[in-house]
């Protein structure tokens, strides 16, 4: 009866992994903080509640560092403006160009918050390294004609 049972698992296993090996999982992609689009624009229209962290690291890349904010969430933090472009080599031998900010003290950063689940729930946005409290939750809540001190 156990040989059975170990012959149905690996059937359901091969059946699943050639059933779902087709398809192509698309991440939603977030917008890109640039130096042509003012930060309260690119705050109004992230998709809080929608990015996961699989889908800023492809999109974003590597956070220069993470921290735990005093509410005790995972920060990502990054930094905004032109980007470097550098090509790495998959293990497949695979090119792929992809674009990175490099390190620097008055350049701008943002930072992405996590939610328990993994999930981008705010972005705050501080501009060569003032703090200046631009947050996607506040930008949202103003573009939708909520006060800023309504929670």
């Amino acid at each position: 009866m156990k040989f059975f049972q170990n012959i149905l698992v690996i059937l359901a296993t091969v059946a699943a992994s050639t059933t779902f090996a087709g398809q192509v999982v698309k991440l939603p992609m977030p917008p890109t903080f640039t130096e042509q689009v003012a930060p309260e624009n690119i705050l109004r229209t992230y998709p809080l509640g929608s990015i996961t962290k699989q889908a800023a690291f492809v999109h974003h890349g590597k956070a220069i560092r993470t921290l735990t904010l005093p509410n005790g969430k995972e920060g990502w933090v990054y930094e905004a403006g032109i980007k470097q472009a550098r090509t790495y080599l998959h293990p497949t031998k695979e090119k792929e160009t992809v674009y990175e900010t490099v390190p620097d003290d008055r350049k701008s950063t943002y930072t992405l918050v996590f939610d328990d689940k993994g999930v981008v729930i705010d972005v705050l946005y501080n501009e060569h390294g003032r703090h200046d409290g631009l947050t996607a939750l506040q930008a949202q809540r103003k573009a939708r004609g909520e006060g800023a001190g309504k929670h």
